[in-house]
């Protein structure tokens, strides 16, 4: 099977298309990345910062993309927030028995997408559901 590229098109309103990213090294992030530096595009990496925030650091860092996509808005910026919501994969997690998913996927999403989104729901960001295909075909 041949793999064809496509070539991204942008409205004509979209003058600088910028991905604010969360960097972390593997995931939805660092795919997001890839495809958006292949493509041509900006990154704005906004890395966790775990040595001074510790267990937190996650959701200190989506409070500030959230803040940075905010004043993106607030200087005439479009901004669409997309969650990649997949599953948590602590293995030790205390809420593994919390069912947050459809009744044939057992499980709960991962905690920062969840966070990062709910941050980006309340700020008046436009968001959009991103789920991997192994649990879209479940529901």
């Amino acid at each position: 099977m041949q793999h064809q590229q496509k070539q991204l098109h942008w409205p004509e309103t979209v003058t600088r298309p910028l991905l604010v990213s969360g960097h972390c090294p593997d995931g939805a992030d660092a795919m997001a990345e890839r495809l958006w530096r292949g493509a041509g595009f900006e990154v704005r990496e906004m890395a966790a910062d775990w040595g001074t925030h510790g267990l937190k650091a996650g959701f200190v860092r989506n409070a500030q993309m959230v803040e940075f996509a905010v004043s993106l808005c607030q200087q005439g910026s479009r901004v669409l927030c997309a969650a990649f919501l997949d599953l948590c994969r602590k293995w030790d997690c205390r809420m593994s028995q919390r069912q947050q998913l459809a009744p044939r996927v057992t499980g709960h999403f991962s905690h920062g997408a969840v966070d990062c989104r709910a941050e980006a729901l309340s700020a008046g960001i436009e968001t959009v559901d991103v789920f991997p295909s192994r649990l879209a075909l479940a529901t």
